[in-house]
């Protein structure tokens, strides 16, 4: 049933589906999704939005940090004002556009990240057990605050996921480039680059790897979340296996002069930083949206 505050109908945007009704809605039979993932398959789907373009990306963006010549996006001078009172500890003088480096203090950015999630996290893991249903943010809305907040944390996912798979099918196509420029193969960049880029227009007509790779994902996701899930586990255990690789090997050349200074812009190049990484723990968020799929919710999602 729907709970309908007083006051007529200026107030049915603010009114509630109970959680008995959202789940006895899933489980008509045309709405009802099979039920295929387990502990595992979970832990994977997490796993696999964290360990991604974010961690391969933009661990160096957010270090190196970056340098605009115009304000900040839609001449957001109060955002400048801030990052540059975290830079100089004063409002005045000139203002920096764009993103002090982290550097090396990028390790402290990951670790506030991940305490900022993880309180996100367990808010997520107790919803997605109590409402075991798809919809993520949505259903937890509707459930809770009402329909007009869930319609626009609705618009807000499908932002997110849009704007992200832009970002991964992005990095994908510049890796894609430079593995193969290593062996002699060149992509012409008309052809496999964004088409804007930093503010501007690239020259590029379209990002041909990019979109490879966003329709053979749409494929394999059309197939069945089954067929998903054991590809996305063995996508898994390969990116994890890069990262085993590279800690070892690179943990042999560690060389700490390199580590000097730390935190070459402070705190504000910490906190920027951390702005830029927060992109790599949205994964809690994907494993609710699969919530529906599970099949012991109330057992997995905490687990996953």
């Amino acid at each position: 049933m729907q709970t309908k505050p007083p006051g007529g109908s200026s107030n049915q945007l603010l009114c509630c589906k109970s959680i008995d009704k959202l789940i006895s809605e899933s489980e008509r039979p045309e709405n009802q999704l099979r039920k295929t993932l387990g502990p595992w398959s979970l832990t994977a789907l997490g796993i696999g939005a964290i360990i991604g373009s974010g961690i391969f990306v933009l661990t160096g963006t957010a270090a190196a940090g970056e340098h605009f010549e115009a304000p900040s996006i839609l001449h957001a001078q109060v955002l400048d004002l801030v990052v540059n009172f975290l830079r100089t500890g004063s409002t005045a003088g000139a203002l920096m556009h764009g993103r002090p480096p982290a550097g090396p203090s990028i390790a402290i950015s990951f670790l506030l990240v991940a305490i900022a999630c993880s309180f996100a996290g367990l808010c997520y893991a107790e919803l997605a057990s109590m409402i075991p249903i798809a919809g993520s943010a949505y259903t937890y809305s509707y459930a809770t605050l009402g329909e007009i907040f869930a319609w626009i944390i609705g618009w807000d996912l499908i932002l997110e996921y849009v704007v992200s798979n832009v970002a991964v099918a992005v990095g994908f196509s510049g890796y894609t480039k430079a593995q193969l420029a290593a062996f002699g193969v060149t992509l012409p960049d008309q052809w496999a680059s964004p088409v804007w880029a930093s503010g501007h227009w690239t020259g590029a007509y379209f990002n041909v790897p990019g979109f490879l790779i966003v329709f053979i994902l749409t494929l394999l996701l059309v197939r069945g979340v089954r067929e998903s899930a054991e590809a996305n586990n063995i996508m898994v255990a390969v990116k994890i296996g890069a990262i085993i690789t590279f800690l070892v090997v690179g943990g042999m050349l560690i060389n700490p002069a390199n580590w000097k200074p730390f935190a070459p812009s402070g705190f504000a190049g910490m906190v920027t930083g951390g702005a830029i990484v927060f992109f790599t723990y949205i994964g809690f968020d994907s494993v609710s949206t699969a919530a529906e799929e599970c099949r012991n919710p109330q057992r997995d999602l905490p687990f996953g």
